[in-house]
C-alpha cells in the first residue's frame, strides 16, 4: 500500500544541468536518499509550476522501480502561507506604509497649526496698526507680542517643512522598495510546485534519483564581442540568457543547443511537371531594374590552416556548454554567460561605398580560430579607446573568414552625383542610356589618407541588354568584377582633394521592356 501524502519523505534534488533551447529549457534535477524494501513516496519542493506535466521523466537505478511521477500545485494565500522572503518584503512594505501614513496625518495638524499661528500673528500686527496712531508711545508688550507669534509661526512652517521632507523620504523609500520587489509582488497569492515520486524498493539501498522536465520561459540568443588593438582580433562567444521559469539555477551546468524539437520534418511533396508545345511568337523581353543582395558563402576558408576532416555544418543542430557553472535568478532579465574566445589576425582596410555612405569606413577581416561556428547574433565592437558600437555577423564556420565593420572615420567626406542621358535615334535598332557618377573626395586632415572606393554598374542577365564602361570617360580607369562592383585605390595626401568618374552605357534592343 502506498503511503499517504503526510508520510512522504522529502528528496533533496538541486538542479544539476539545465540544457537551454529557442524557447524553452531542459532542467535535469538529481538527488539521493537511503530508502528501506517496499513502496516510498517522495517529494521535490521548490520546482516551477511551468513545468510540462508530459516531459516529466525519472531514472533510477536496477533494483528500484518508479511508479509514477507528476506535479502537485496548489495556491499559497495569506501572509501565513507566503514565502520567507516575500513575507519579509511585505512587512517591510506594510511598515513603511504605516509609518508613511502616520507622517501624513501629522502633517494635516502642523499645517493647520501653522495657519493658526499665522492667523494669529496677522490679528496681533492689526491690532497694533490699529492703536498705534492714538497711543502716545510704543509699548513694550507690543514688540514682546509681536516676536513671540513670529517665533510661533515659523516654528510651525520649520515643522511643517520637517514632515514634509520625511515624507518625500518615506516615499522614496517605498518606491525603492516596490521597485525592488516588483517581479515578487505581483501578485498576491504564489502558486507553488512540487514534484512528487512514488517508487518501489526491492531491497535496502542508497537510491540516485534523476529527475527530467520541460519548463517554458527560458530562451538564450548568441551574443558576441569582438576587440580590435592594432592588427588583432580579440572574438569572445557568449550566450545572452533569460529565464522566468519560477525556479532559480543556482551553480548548474549550462548547456545551449541550436535544436528546434517542436519543429516538424517533411520531405517536400512531388508533382508532376507538364510540358506543352505551342507556335512561336514574336519575341519581347520584359525586364526590370532590382536590387539584389551577392549571394556569398562567406569571406572563403583561411588557405594557411591545415585541412580538416570535411563536416556538413549547413542545418546541424549544435550543443554549446558553458565552460564554468553559472547561475541564473528568475527574475526575467538578460544576464550573459561566457562559452569560448579566440584572437586572431586581422588585415584592417579603409572602404568607401558613396552610394551607401559619404563617409570612409573602417573594416577587418580575420578567421574563425575557434573550435565551434560562429552563431549569427548582434557583435559589441570595442577598440583601444573603448566601445565603438554594435554590429552582426553571420553563421561563420571554423577556419573561415569573416567580415566585421569598426565605424566610420571623419578624415575623408565624399560627394557624389549623377548625370543621366539617353539616347534614342529613330533609326537606331538599340536604345543607350549613358550615366555618369562624379565622385568629389576630400581630406579634411593634416595626414595622407589611403582606402578603397568601391561604386557599383547594373548586371546584365539576359542578352538583349548589355552593360559596358566607357574607358575614355572613367578616370582612373576601372573595371567591373563580375558583380558590378567597380573599385579604385584611392591616396589623398594632406588637406588633399579629387575627382573620380565612373561613366557606363547601357544598351538595350527595341523588343526589351520595362528597362
Amino acid at each position: 500500500m502506498t503511503p499517504q501524502a503526510p508520510l512522504a519523505r522529502e528528496l533533496d534534488a538541486p538542479i544539476l544541468r539545465v540544457t537551454l533551447l529557442e524557447d524553452r529549457a531542459q532542467v535535469r534535477r538529481s538527488g539521493c536518499v537511503r530508502i528501506a524494501a517496499g513502496n516510498h513516496r517522495l517529494r521535490v519542493r521548490g520546482v516551477s509550476p511551468a513545468i510540462a506535466d508530459r516531459s516529466l521523466v525519472a531514472r533510477s537505478p536496477a533494483g528500484v522501480r518508479v511508479h509514477e511521477l507528476s506535479v502537485a500545485r496548489r495556491w499559497r494565500v495569506g501572509s501565513s502561507e507566503l514565502p520567507a522572503e516575500r513575507a519579509q518584503a511585505l512587512a517591510e512594505r506594510r511598515a513603511i506604509g504605516d509609518d508613511l501614513a502616520r507622517l501624513q496625518g501629522e502633517l494635516a495638524l502642523l499645517r493647520e497649526r501653522s495657519a493658526l499661528a499665522d492667523r494669529a500673528l496677522g490679528l496681533v500686527v492689526d491690532g497694533i496698526d490699529r492703536a498705534l496712531p492714538y497711543a502716545e508711545e510704543f509699548p513694550a508688550v507690543w514688540s514682546s507680542d509681536v516676536r513671540d507669534f513670529a517665533r510661533a509661526a515659523r516654528e510651525a512652517e520649520e515643522a511643517v517643512a520637517t514632515c514634509e521632507q520625511a515624507i518625500a523620504d518615506l516615499e522614496a523609500r517605498l518606491a525603492e522598495h516596490d521597485l525592488r520587489n516588483a517581479p515578487s509582488a505581483a501578485s498576491s497569492a504564489v502558486l507553488e510546485a512540487e514534484l512528487v515520486v512514488d517508487l518501489v524498493a526491492e531491497a535496502d539501498a542508497e537510491v540516485e534519483l534523476a529527475l527530467d522536465y520541460v519548463v517554458p520561459c527560458a530562451l538564450w540568443r548568441p551574443a558576441h564581442r569582438a576587440t580590435l588593438v592594432d592588427a588583432e582580433v580579440r572574438f569572445e562567444y557568449e550566450a545572452a540568457v533569460w529565464q522566468a521559469t519560477g525556479e532559480d539555477w543556482v551553480d548548474v551546468e549550462l548547456l545551449f543547443s541550436t535544436a528546434r524539437p517542436t519543429q516538424r520534418s517533411e520531405p517536400p511533396r512531388l508533382e508532376d511537371d507538364l510540358l506543352r508545345v505551342r507556335r512561336r511568337q514574336s519575341k519581347v523581353v520584359d525586364v526590370a531594374v532590382r536590387e539584389e543582395v551577392i549571394a556569398s558563402t562567406g569571406e572563403g576558408r583561411d588557405e594557411t590552416l591545415a585541412e580538416l576532416p570535411g563536416v556538413d555544418d549547413g542545418g546541424e543542430a549544435r550543443t554549446l556548454s558553458a565552460p564554468t557553472r553559472a547561475s541564473i535568478p528568475a527574475d526575467g532579465r538578460l544576464h550573459r554567460v561566457p562559452l569560448l574566445s579566440f584572437a586572431s589576425p586581422a588585415e584592417v582596410e579603409r572602404v568607401c561605398r558613396p552610394e551607401l555612405s559619404p563617409m570612409v569606413h573602417s573594416i577587418s577581416r580575420q578567421t574563425n580560430h575557434g573550435p565551434q561556428p560562429i552563431l549569427a547574433g548582434p557583435v559589441e565592437l570595442a577598440r583601444e579607446s573603448g566601445l565603438v558600437g554594435w554590429g552582426e555577423v553571420g553563421f561563420v564556420a571554423p577556419g573561415e573568414r569573416f567580415l566585421l565593420g569598426w565605424g566610420a572615420e571623419d578624415a575623408v567626406r565624399v560627394l557624389r552625383a549623377v548625370e543621366e542621358r539617353e539616347d534614342e535615334g529613330f533609326l537606331a535598332r538599340k536604345r543607350r542610356r549613358r550615366r555618369t557618377v562624379t565622385l568629389r573626395l576630400c581630406n579634411q586632415e593634416p595626414l595622407p589618407v589611403a582606402f578603397r572606393l568601391e561604386e557599383r554598374i547594373p548586371v546584365s542577365e539576359v542578352d538583349e541588354v548589355e552593360v559596358a564602361i566607357d574607358p575614355e570617360a572613367t578616370r582612373p580607369p576601372a573595371r567591373a568584377d563580375e558583380e558590378g562592383i567597380v573599385a579604385w585605390d584611392i591616396e589623398l595626401p594632406p588637406r588633399g582633394a579629387r575627382e573620380v568618374v565612373l561613366t557606363y552605357t547601357i544598351s538595350a534592343s527595341r523588343t526589351v521592356r520595362g528597362l
